[in-house]
């Protein structure tokens, strides 16, 4: 029996080498480690993992100009406790917050949550609402690529990326609206250390009782995480009144897909999604008059 090989580079370059030299095998590619430790006996005997965590190029926050870097392998606790990621990005510091536990945070990466596209990636929707880009490296071509974060995504726990291919930095857009509305919000089994049952993330422009602008993304309802674009253009434009609110709430009922499974019925998903908008509407209204 064929036992599992493991390799740890410490550059983008030696990740080039190793898995040019190992092309053709059985390659997993990890940073955290977090959800691989949960599949670990179901991985093949002979599969060669690649632990990219230690690759310098992969870590930090930075920002230039208008945009904010982060690095693929850095931790969500590092994220989280970031002045610059405060400040400017609040929208993820919510989604974090409600994630795992101190210690899992303290492994678990920004890339590897955006990697495994789970549609309940709590990540994901604050990102998707951002319209971040992806910034991704081919050991193949040795050449990096950026695409929008959309484009990651083609179905449950499946990106579009090639073979041997791994996200370098996520590049977030800074808002020049002011006044800008950020939320999030997930519904669990509990308060913490659970999956997502349903969540919603937005940010909108709200100003003289209008909502000028809105941008939607819901997890754990469709097959990837997507803009509710409908529902955000039927907003635009309009006085937050109960009847508007009401009819959102039924119009991003028709967007999404939720399905029945080992953590919700497809019918409490609807409901949740429903009521999160509604939620969110309402605390806009709230910060308005504050």
């Amino acid at each position: 029996m064929n036992s599992m090989q493991y390799y740890s580079p410490n550059t983008l370059d030696e990740y080039h080498k190793i898995y040019s030299e190992l092309s053709g095998k059985d390659i997993i590619v990890f940073s955290g480690g977090t959800d691989l430790m949960i599949g670990r006996y179901d991985l093949p005997q002979d599969a060669v993992i690649i632990d990219i965590s230690r690759i310098d190029e992969l870590k930090g926050i930075e920002i230039k100009e208008d945009k904010i870097f982060i690095g693929s392998c850095t931790t969500l606790n590092e994220i989280l406790y970031s002045h610059k990621i405060q400040n400017d990005i609040p929208i993820l510091i919510k989604a974090i917050k409600t994630m795992a536990s101190e210690q899992v945070r303290n492994r678990a990466t920004i890339g590897g949550n955006i990697g495994n596209a789970s549609p309940a990636g709590d990540t994901i929707t604050p990102l998707v609402v951002l319209e971040v880009r992806v910034e991704i490296f081919s050991p193949e071509s040795n050449e990096v690529r950026t695409i929008p974060i959309k484009s990651l995504f083609c179905g449950p726990c499946a990106t579009t990326l090639k073979k041997g291919e791994i996200i370098t930095k996520i590049i977030i857009p800074l808002s020049k609206d002011k006044d800008v509305f950020y939320y999030f919000r997930k519904i669990g089994q509990r308060n913490a250390m659970t999956i997502t049952k349903a969540s919603l993330s937005a940010i909108a422009k709200y100003s003289d009782g209008k909502i000028e602008w809105i941008k939607l993304a819901s997890g754990s309802v469709s097959p990837v995480v997507k803009r509710i674009s409908k529902t955000e253009e039927f907003l635009k434009g309009k006085v937050l009144t109960p009847a508007v609110i009401d009819e959102a709430r039924e119009m991003i009922a028709k967007e999404i897909s939720p399905i029945t499974d080992i953590r919700s019925t497809k019918a409490f998903r609807l409901l949740i999604t429903k009521n999160l908008l509604g939620d969110c509407l309402y605390y806009l209204i709230r910060q308005q008059n504050i």
